[in-house]
């Protein structure tokens, strides 16, 4: 995977982005994020003291963080958190303000529920985190297209093949678990 990122200065979206609740303790592709997820405020604040890369965080699953605009800014500004992925449309409108790359989390179960989830997408400079992440080889062209930039596929990506399934579908980033030794 190489290191090309999507968006300029601070808001910047690596590629590859690793999934993970704690750092890796193992060398990581060259260029590659880590995603944090499913974690404490705690164990946050603590991990972002000692990253070395490109740290994005699925703001909805931080046990003790509040879904607000001080959590932004405290994000960005105190942990140096530069991308934000959040189901909450106002929450993500708000994030460029404070320098993050945020995105909008679509979950694409059906055309019902991508069609409810365009309609409250902010649109840009909002992405979009389309969840699960290979469902985006199978929308067509015109569904793509209507997905605001930059496009992250999410969720129940397992390997290479799903990962070049999503990128041959026009994302611009994927989302891999972190492989542990």
């Amino acid at each position: 995977m190489d290191s090309e990122l999507v968006g300029r200065g601070a808001r910047r979206l690596p590629r590859l982005l690793l999934a993970a609740a704690d750092l890796p303790r193992q060398p990581t592709p060259a260029g590659a994020g880590i995603l944090l997820r499913r974690l404490t405020l705690i164990d946050l604040v603590r991990l972002s003291a000692t990253a070395s890369f490109p740290l994005a965080l699925d703001v909805d699953t931080v046990e003790g963080l509040a879904p607000d605009e001080a959590a932004i800014a405290f994000l960005r500004e105190r942990l140096l958190v530069s991308i934000v992925i959040t189901r909450r449309p106002a929450l993500a409108a708000r994030a460029p303000a404070f320098g993050c790359l945020p995105l909008l989390h679509v979950h694409c179960l059906d055309s019902t529920g991508l069609e409810h989830a365009l309609a409250a997408h902010p649109g840009p400079p909002v992405g979009t985190a389309i969840s699960p992440g290979p469902v985006l080889a199978h929308l067509s062209a015109a569904h793509r297209s209507r997905l605001p930039r930059p496009l992250l596929a999410y969720g129940l990506m397992e390997g290479p093949a799903d990962q070049d399934a999503a990128l041959a579908a026009g994302a611009d980033a994927v989302v891999l678990p972190l492989q542990t030794p």
